[in-house]
């Protein structure tokens, strides 16, 4: 196999017999091909000694939102103690998003050539007796109820590039509360208003709607602080002022910082994703002992119940109808 700075000399090579007139398109495709190559093996070799996981993802692996939970489904199987191996395509390398990068930095295995079948992965012992898994994906699936196991919406992808960064709960369980309620993240009304979540889920009230009626019914409720900017909100939180108050802060956090302000929280509203209602802020909020407040209890799996693990409102109306103690 050439290394990586054969690879990059061709690619200069090519670059400088191409006019730039016409090339740009071509050295791009060229380029992307050379990372193909470098970065994956014709095929695996499997050791002896140690269990494997042979995964091919197919057009999972290709597509943004479906990356980020074959990475969390690549990493868990590590976690588990698997020497994991990844079939990628020449596809997976046409445009650069966090999760193709976050897959790539990993000790994985990438191959060119498997064996196993498409939206497959393949299990070996050290025995070398296998178990074939097949993935199934869609929305639907919730509601068939098939005889399957069902893997769970995650914690937001970064949560998995090490173990211990998926492990160390406790002490953000244990934390001081410091406010009553949280609502913190994006809120570009383009994204989080769009079409395709009425289109597929139209009984979803998307995040904007949300909002817009918290502060028209109760933009003079004193219980609830909005905050403007994030220097803003991170004071809130600091003073220790807020502490029976609805924080509703329409501003992204540093990611280090997210699990801290999440377990500020007694309950952290869990508005919907931009496609669909799920979000990884309700796990994320559950997995530092924040109630999440939610619609789409009953797409969990199983489902979440209303006064037992979370909050629920099913239309605006809802808000009217109570109140958090």
């Amino acid at each position: 196999m050439l290394s990586k700075a054969i690879y990059n000399q061709i690619y200069l090579t090519l670059a400088q017999m191409l006019s730039r007139s016409n090339s740009e398109n071509i050295i791009g495709k060229i380029k992307k091909r050379l990372k193909y190559y470098a970065h994956t093996k014709s095929k695996a070799r499997y050791r002896s000694n140690s269990p494997e996981a042979e995964v091919n993802l197919g057009s999972f692996l290709l597509n943004k939102d479906m990356g980020r939970y074959s990475f969390i489904l690549c990493q868990l199987l590590k976690f588990s103690g698997f020497k994991v191996t990844v079939k990628l395509e020449p596809r997976f390398f046409l445009n650069d998003v966090p999760y193709k990068r976050m897959l790539l930095d990993q000790d994985y295995t990438k191959v060119r050539n498997s064996t196993v079948q498409n939206s497959n992965i393949v299990l070996s012992g050290q025995d070398r007796k296998q178990k074939s898994i097949k993935l199934l994906c869609s929305y639907k699936l919730i509601e068939d109820k098939i005889d399957a196991f069902y893997l769970p919406y995650t914690l937001h992808p970064r949560f998995y590039q090490t173990y211990e960064d998926n492990t160390n709960f406790i002490a953000f369980r244990s934390s001081k509360r410091k406010t009553r309620i949280i609502f913190s993240g994006n809120f570009e009304r383009q994204l989080y208003n769009n079409k395709v979540l009425k289109d597929d889920f139209n009984w979803t009230i998307s995040r904007v709607d949300v909002l817009d009626y918290i502060k028209a019914q109760y933009g003079n409720d004193s219980r609830i602080i909005y905050s403007p900017t994030q220097e803003n909100f991170y004071a809130l939180l600091k003073a220790g002022s807020a502490k029976d108050k609805f924080i509703i802060a329409e501003v992204k956090t540093n990611p280090e910082d997210w699990l801290p302000i999440l377990s500020s929280g007694d309950f952290y509203l869990c508005l919907p994703g931009m496609g669909m209602p799920w979000s990884h802020n309700a796990y994320e909020a559950m997995a530092v002992g924040a109630i999440p407040i939610l619609q789409y209890n009953k797409m969990f799996y199983p489902p979440l119940e209303h006064l037992e693990n979370c909050l629920v409102y099913d239309s605006l109306i809802a808000w009217n109808r109570w109140t958090v103690p």
